[in-house]
């Protein structure tokens, strides 16, 4: 029970953070979009809908990435499982706030799976290594705790 309830914390704890970061650098990139642009003004009504993508992407990203509702699987499964759910929300939210229109060419489509893809092979190569350093710690460790102990 203690860890479930440790789990809800952090996911709550998640969600307040995610909410927050995701939420100032959208913004940063609406207000410099609309400034280089010209826009004088931004809709209410767009602003409410940019706030309630967030807080569902990031609702995504927590189950996915808290032990709350998937427990036995590894980092690979959860990131491989979120990119296809998020890449499709991305899509709907990018529909639902109008910034795609129509059905869009197979070359903007390509560029969209492209930029995911790539981001995607980055995690995986980060992770990679960041196991690869993790391990040979580890194997340090065994190694000196077994000569320690041979020498008992």
């Amino acid at each position: 029970m203690r860890n479930r309830k440790k789990d809800m914390i952090q996911f709550l704890e998640w969600m307040r953070n995610g909410i927050a970061f995701c939420t100032t650098w959208i913004l940063i990139l609406v207000l410099a979009y609309c400034y280089f642009s010209g826009i004088q003004n931004i809709l209410t009504i767009g602003l409410i809908k940019i706030v309630l993508w967030i807080i569902g992407g990031v609702f995504i990203f927590n189950l996915f990435f808290t032990p709350l509702i998937i427990t036995k699987w590894g980092f690979i499964k959860r990131l491989s499982s979120f990119m296809a759910v998020i890449s499709v929300y991305e899509c709907l939210g990018f529909y639902w706030l109008e910034l795609f229109s129509g059905v869009g060419t197979a070359t903007q489509w390509f560029a969209f799976v492209g930029i995911i893809l790539v981001l995607y092979l980055i995690c995986i190569a980060i992770y990679q290594r960041y196991s690869k350093r993790q391990g040979e710690i580890y194997t340090q460790a065994l190694q000196e705790y077994q000569q320690k102990r041979s020498k008992e």
